[in-house]
């Protein structure tokens, strides 16, 4: 990766804290990366950051988005396996993205790893997130 590297953010799992994320995103920022945040990161339905559908859309966008080279879970916890069967759907209707990307994250994201890497071809990294008490400290 790069400077102004463009790190597409999504949340799969469990709610974002805001305190903390907002600190992981600016340390991407200091380290030259160019962070778009999708908007159903900060919502919130029941213990997650949006509905299944729109966590499964903001994936799928930021996968097919050309400009982004990366996309980063901004938190791990519970919610992304509830996913698979959506993203499966997507894919099937809208394609795969054609651009090979570059997935980071752990915990609960796993799930993701492997379907990006079976069903995708891309790349994967278990690494800490943006979310994280401490990804800001490193």
């Amino acid at each position: 990766m790069t400077a102004n590297t463009c790190v597409g953010i999504f949340a799969a799992s469990s709610v974002v804290p805001k305190l903390e994320f907002d600190a992981g995103v600016e340390h991407l920022r200091e380290f030259g990366f160019d962070p778009r945040i999708e908007a159903q990161v900060t919502t919130e339905h029941f213990l997650f950051p949006g509905t299944d559908a729109a966590r499964a859309e903001a994936i799928h966008r930021l996968a097919l988005d050309p400009s982004v080279d990366v996309l980063w879970a901004a938190r791990g916890g519970y919610g992304a396996g509830r996913l698979l069967p959506l993203l499966e759907k997507l894919t099937s209707e809208r394609g795969a993205p054609r651009q090979k990307k570059l997935l980071v994250g752990y915990s609960d994201v796993t799930l993701l790893h492997e379907f990006v890497r079976a069903r995708w071809g891309w790349s994967t990294l278990h690494a800490p997130m943006p979310a994280a008490s401490n990804f800001s400290s490193r």
